[in-house]
């Protein structure tokens, strides 16, 4: 499908979104500079130690020097021993407190062997746009402006139909629930008729928001119930485009009950958007005040900026262990006072005088 690509590159976290025809926002990353070259990356090729089998025979633990191992299936392990130095490409991504999915990799024999777990290779191509085709790329004010609005969107748990409605996401342990309501969305005499309507609406923002999250896993939509076979089908049909055409692959979906309830299993592949907002809150709150220094910068040129942070992110920021201070003053000057303050972990303040 078309769509706008916003390029956010603040200082200390880089963040990417996709817009679609109309401007919603249906994909998100997010990646910290913290935690370049410490994450295994869907499609990377990676050398790995075979560490240990799973509990149950489900595979093998292998080590690729990361804080967290990943997984090899049992399936596709055949050939593995303990201790073995493999090629293996990710095929998911950590999340929660999961390591990455893996799969064996092909490399030629003649391949240069590193002498214990490493990077071997980026992706051939980029996950994040496939399926995309780019028409626009935004970058600066604009983009933060807009990268910004999805990152909000995709920490919602309700959001607004077009025509009247809503839909309420919950995420648990093992799967993400999606209610469908009518609100106030004006009736007619026809009550099928609404049904579909308002249940085609739903679908349309539920693929949005899935592909938005980056949520993986099963999935289950309480739809408004309709009675006729016929409709039913017509919305797991349109379910099942949409949630492809936004995700850029195909996924699992079954056809709605007759209680209104459709189900779909989604491939975990990228890290969900809540897995990769929650870093360690004082370095999140410095890397908010960053972001917000910068854009004050930008905004007011020439003007002395003031931040006002917990002494916890003053004290991530003073160690400056991804060398944000020679970076920011490079984009707006070296104009920026931090104050530590007795308060809580938060949001900080900042503001131009």
């Amino acid at each position: 499908m078309k769509a706008t690509l916003c390029i956010d590159d603040a200082v200390g976290e880089h963040r990417r979104a996709l817009l679609d025809s109309t401007g919603r926002p249906f994909r998100l990353e997010i990646e910290r500079w913290s935690e370049r070259d410490s994450r295994a990356k869907l499609d990377e090729i990676w050398w790995g130690r075979v560490k240990a089998r799973m509990p149950g025979n489900r595979g093998w633990f292998v080590d690729l020097g990361l804080e967290a191992a990943g997984v090899i299936e049992p399936t596709r392990a055949t050939t593995v021993t303990e201790g073995a130095l493999l090629a293996v490409r990710v095929k998911s991504e950590a999340w929660a407190d999961k390591g990455p999915l893996l799969s064996l990799a092909d490399m030629s024999p003649s391949a240069p062997r590193p002498d214990g777990p490493a990077r071997h290779a980026a992706a051939k191509d980029d996950p994040f746009l496939r399926g995309a085709e780019i028409v626009a790329t935004v970058t600066g004010a604009d983009a933060r402006r807009d990268v910004d609005a999805a990152v909000e969107e995709a920490q919602q748990r309700v959001h607004v139909l077009h025509g009247g409605g809503d839909i309420a996401i919950d995420a648990t342990r093992g799967m993400t629930v999606i209610d469908v309501d009518s609100g106030s969305r004006a009736s007619g005499a026809d009550a099928e008729a609404f049904a579909l309507d308002l249940n085609l609406a739903a679908a349309d923002e539920a693929a949005r928001q899935l592909a938005l999250r980056g949520a993986g896993g099963l999935a289950a939509i309480d739809f408004v119930g309709m009675q006729a076979a016929k409709s039913r089908r017509a919305v797991a049909e349109s379910f099942r485009k949409l949630l492809a055409a936004r995700l850029g692959r195909t996924s699992e979906v079954l056809e709605v009950s007759s209680l209104g309830v459709c189900e779909a299993a989604i491939a975990r592949r990228i890290r969900p958007v809540r897995d990769a907002l929650a870093a360690p809150t004082a370095e999140r709150e410095a890397l908010d005040a960053l972001r917000a220094i910068e854009t004050v910068g930008w905004a007011a040129r020439g003007a002395r900026i003031h931040a006002r942070v917990s002494t916890q992110a003053a004290a991530w920021l003073e160690l400056d262990p991804v060398g944000w201070k020679d970076q920011l003053a490079n984009r707006i000057g070296a104009r920026w006072a931090i104050e530590a303050g007795a308060r809580a972990p938060g949001n900080p303040e900042v503001w131009s005088a």
